[in-house]
């Protein structure tokens, strides 16, 4: 059967294992697995693509969501495996959901192009696939106290502890509502132009 040539890919990075499972860093996995609930579909692990995959049909448009089933640092290897299994032709249809420690948390900020601001999955991808100009949804996970935003946005060690660490209770229990105006973003993002999309999603920033 011929795969379908519009298409999108959505990408939750993260890292594998239990002990990693409610870590910062790993919200957008955790987003690829709340929609795939939503949609009642199962999340299945391909080897060969080092990656887990389901497909969802939204308004007649085929969506894969998938996330890496590699170390965060090695997201590009099953990115370009993704792409190149899905047959995808314009990196305008892949959406790379990944957290980011200089929003506050559950701010959500969409782009159609950017630096990796640092983030080793974001520069895994650019080393794979040789280019900048993919859309990426950033989910915030930084501190909520304003006091306390320099370890949000610290380097080396201080950092990695923070991005390694699992949110707070408070922060748990906004986590249905995240994942829904996730999703939300998600399925936007796949249905509407990028510009409409990023009117609507970061028109909330400051919500």
């Amino acid at each position: 059967m011929a795969l379908r040539a519009l298409m999108k890919l959505i990408v939750g990075l993260g890292n594998p294992g239990p002990e990693y499972v409610r870590t910062r860093h790993n919200i957008g996995r955790r987003l690829i697995e709340a929609i795939a609930a939503k949609e009642k579909v199962s999340l299945a692990s391909k080897k060969a693509l080092k990656a887990a995959w389901a497909s969802v049909t939204w308004s007649g448009e085929t969506v894969h969501l998938a996330y890496p089933l590699t170390y965060m640092n090695l997201s590009g290897t099953p990115v370009g495996a993704l792409v190149a299994h899905f047959g995808i032709k314009s990196l305008q249809d892949i959406l790379i959901v990944v957290d980011d420690v200089a929003l506050p948390f559950g701010r959500l900020r969409l782009r159609g192009e950017g630096s990796s601001g640092g983030h080793n999955g974001l520069v895994s991808i650019e080393e794979n696939l040789g280019i900048r100009e993919y859309p990426r949804l950033r989910i915030g996970i930084g501190l909520r106290d304003s006091r306390a935003a320099p370890m949000s946005a610290g380097s080396g060690e201080l950092l990695k502890d923070y991005v390694l660490s699992t949110f707070d209770s408070d922060e748990e229990k906004g986590m249905e509502k995240l994942f829904e105006k996730g999703g939300e973003a998600c399925r936007s993002w796949a249905l509407m132009s990028l510009e409409a999309c990023m009117n609507r999603v970061n028109a909330k920033e400051t919500d």
